[in-house]
């Protein structure tokens, strides 16, 4: 099968035409047989032939009237002229063309029951008229970490993510085969796919794929957290010919759990392809973009903190260089509502303030009185986690145009109409400060305590009902609208800190 959409269009009517003609049988329409002479021979021999073309005729305007005849036309399109002249009929509409299949369908047949195998045959004489002369070219990648609730998820452009189920027969990446049998949890069961048809002298589209997989794999991870990466090897095949093996841009590993996609979550997908194609090549978005890629393919989450910080500047600073806590603000005035937005700006302070920490020795620095007089109580991953899903939010948004690619004016405009003041604090510390802060950093850390983030809907774990981490209540999935994504609660942030708890407190 070359054309899915056309195939699923002209089986629907053909299913519908079926319904129709069956209930006029059951209704006491009766049909006609002709008597046929043969010659065999010197023996002549007669058979029944039944009238199913005449039959059809005399429904036809009650059949052309059926849901399924529009969209079949539409699809068919101009492809009812090849049919039609292998057919041996003349004319270029859909409607002939659609007419004779059905007759073809039933021909010589005594029954109006939908005949499935018999379709799929008559579906093949479509496809060899309309794609004489043109090669039919599948290039396809490996996903890793990902699986799909259904077989299949378009994602426009003749771009797709598919079951390896679908492959038949399945590529056999050696990667995969050198894998120990334990870590079986990293083997890909999905894969992109991208089909087209070509004319027989034209050369496979392997450039094209390589960068329409990167910027899938870049809408998957928009989508959500999660340890999305490409296999090192994608395979090409002309046809049914075998698979060839392709040299692919893989990228870093991803991390996070594997996720579950969804069969309705093909519509946010696509609009988040669409945007990364159409993405122009420079500028504050794909500077951000690049900086955020980045950090999902850092080795941990600390690493990615300054690449996330970067990335929030080149999106919310306006090349005004702004401040920290301008930049948090500005954040908070677009992720959470106006009664939560002062503690979120403080969070991503608290993020900002983090960063030194790392510079100056990573994981093992982020610890003692002075830690948490700068950043407070509170773990250094679940920070870089919550900077992560508040730049996901905001450069889906912008994608996917919910949101004005001036976020830094947009949020300035909505600080400006707020009704709560504005707090924007900067001062120069002395280290006599930081040591008197440092006895009262307890406070200052229940003043931050995490609130609700506006945010897009979580994935499924798979093997699991409840949420991944970063999310409180149910997740729900979107339906045409934002839907909130809370940060974890103060419970689940204890479990994120080092089993040393003492680790991010002071003695008070």
């Amino acid at each position: 099968m070359r054309n899915r959409a056309l195939h699923d269009a002209l089986r629907n009517f053909a299913l519908e035409a079926a319904a129709c003609l069956v209930r006029a049988t059951e209704g006491g329409a009766e049909l006609e047989f002709s008597l046929d002479e043969g010659h065999e021979g010197s023996a002549t021999l007669y058979r029944y032939r039944p009238l199913t073309a005449e039959f059809i005729a005399a429904r036809w305007l009650e059949l052309r009237a059926l849901p399924g005849f529009d969209q079949a036309a539409r699809t068919l399109g101009t492809g009812s002229r090849a049919y039609l002249r292998r057919r041996g009929e003349p004319g270029a509409d859909a409607e002939p063309a659609l007419r004779i299949m059905l007759e073809r369908l039933y021909e010589d047949s005594t029954s109006f029951a939908f005949p499935e195998e018999r379709f799929e045959r008559v579906y093949g004489g479509v496809e060899r008229a309309l794609y004489a002369g043109t090669i039919h070219a599948t290039v396809v990648a490996p996903v890793v970490g990902l699986r799909l609730e259904g077989a299949r998820v378009d994602l426009g452009g003749e771009l797709a993510l598919v079951d390896v189920a679908l492959l038949a027969p399945a590529p056999s990446p050696a990667w995969l085969e050198r894998e120990e049998e334990g870590d079986a949890g990293s083997r890909a069961t999905a894969y992109l796919v991208l089909e087209r048809d070509l004319p027989s002298d034209a050369t496979l589209p392997l450039d094209e794929a390589r960068l329409r997989f990167r910027a899938a794999l870049m809408a998957l991870r928009l989508f959500d957290r999660g340890g999305f990466e490409l296999g090192p090897l994608g395979f090409s095949r002309v046809g049914e010919a075998r698979w060839q093996p392709l040299r692919l841009d893989s990228g870093g590993r991803g991390r996070g759990p594997e996720r579950t996609v969804a069969s309705e979550d093909a519509g946010e997908l696509r609009e988040l392809v669409d945007g990364l194609e159409s993405a122009p090549g420079h500028g504050p978005l794909a500077w951000a973009l690049g900086r955020f890629e980045m950090g999902l393919e850092r080795e941990d989450d600390i690493e990615a903190l300054s690449d996330y910080l970067l990335a929030l500047r080149a999106l919310l600073d306006g090349g005004r260089g702004a401040e920290p806590a301008t930049v948090a603000l500005r954040l908070a005035a677009l992720c959470a509502g106006e009664e939560d937005r002062r503690a979120v700006q403080r969070r991503i302070e608290s993020a900002f303030a983090l960063e030194p920490f790392v510079v100056e020795g990573g994981l093992g620095a982020a610890r003692g009185e002075r830690y948490v007089a700068a950043v407070g109580r509170h773990g250094p991953q679940v920070l870089v986690r919550e900077l992560e899903d508040a730049l996901r939010h905001l450069l889906a948004g912008v994608l996917r145009e919910e949101l004005a690619p001036d976020l830094a004016g947009r949020a300035d405009e909505t600080l400006l109409h707020s009704g709560e003041p504005i707090e924007i604090r900067a001062s120069r510390r002395t280290d006599g400060e930081d040591r008197q802060d440092g006895e009262h950093g307890a406070d200052r850390a229940d003043e931050a305590a995490p609130v609700p983030m506006r945010a897009r809907p979580a994935l499924a774990v798979v093997g699991s009902s409840r949420p991944h981490a970063g999310a409180s209540g149910e997740a729900e999935r979107g339906h045409g609208t934002a839907t909130a994504r809370r940060p974890q609660s103060g419970a689940d942030f204890d479990r994120d800190l080092d089993e040393e708890s003492d680790s991010y407190s002071a003695p008070v």
